[in-house]
């Protein structure tokens, strides 16, 4: 409005925050929230006017990471969904994936980004932790947010899988107690081995595992295949040692820098290979 002082501007839009964060959301950060206050100025002025006089405080952090598409693609799946509940400061992910092959266009404004993580911790350095995380995943691998499932032509040289398998079986005898989670079993080997279907069956605690899956990832989604590789790790004791040969990660569709990726996301330390173990992952669990 104009009066004799000049133009004035009133705010006629006042509503909650935006990005659909709920009421449960907002009331673990600051213990209320906007639709709170509007109903108890009307229903109880007394209160709401006691609250205002209130210090304010929070009782925890919280953050969004919405993501940003980098160029039009069209998305088979979301591995996000699968990798985000694994985050300390975890609380919700909302993306609208409705179709298997949906498009979604290069993120130019806010209404373009494909997804949020809504996330709340008490830490205010684990939040930003899960945070940087996170813009890593958007940054160097985009296809774990969004996966348009380019399928590859292997061929699986069974006889070499065998081959390098026992040999980083030699080179890692020396590492304690191991389970191979395989593919391809083995005769006249001192480890435990199991298929990935029975591995939910296995109750013990290892120094170390190897991780020997090709068949089990090949035409699977991205986003399954997330989960398999999320999933595999409980067994190990801490301080116990997970090795992945290329022969398993050459077969995931972000390749060696996905599996590393994953790995971050349940605290694992990228470690330096030992001699005689020239083309794989290695990672610890330290707590």
């Amino acid at each position: 409005m104009i009066d004799e002082k000049g133009p004035v501007l009133i705010e006629v839009n006042c509503r909650p925050c935006g990005a659909t964060m709920d009421a449960e959301f907002l009331d673990r950060i600051s213990g209320q929230h906007e639709t709170d206050s509007i109903l108890d100025s009307y229903l109880n002025p007394i209160l709401f006017n006691e609250k205002r006089k209130e210090k304010y405080r929070l009782n925890a952090y919280g953050a969004l990471k919405l993501f940003i598409v980098p160029n039009d693609i069209i998305a088979r799946s979301s591995p996000m969904k699968n990798i985000s509940p694994k985050l300390k400061s975890y609380y919700r992910f909302s993306l609208d994936l409705p179709e298997e092959d949906t498009f979604f266009m290069k993120t130019e404004d806010l209404n373009s980004s494909c997804g949020i993580v809504y996330m709340v911790h008490k830490d205010k350095a684990s939040l930003q932790k899960d945070v940087d995380y996170l813009r890593s995943v958007e940054k160097h691998t985009f296809n774990l947010v969004l996966s348009e499932e380019k399928v590859g032509d292997y061929q699986l040289d069974g006889e070499k899988l065998i081959n390098d398998l026992k040999k980083l079986i030699e080179t890692t005898k020396n590492y304690g107690t191991g389970l191979l989670i395989t593919d391809q079993f083995l005769d006249n080997v001192r480890i435990r081995q199991v298929s990935l279907d029975d591995l939910d069956n296995v109750n013990s605690e290892f120094d170390y595992v190897i991780v020997n899956l090709n068949r089990s990832l090949i035409q699977k989604r991205d986003e399954l295949n997330v989960n398999i590789i999320l999933n595999i790790f409980s067994n190990i004791k801490v301080g116990g040692i997970v090795f992945i040969p290329e022969s398993s990660y050459k077969y995931f569709s972000s390749g060696r820098k996905g599996i590393e990726v994953l790995l971050k996301t349940l605290d694992l330390t990228i470690e330096v290979p030992p001699h005689g173990f020239n083309r794989g992952i290695i990672a610890s669990r330290e707590y």
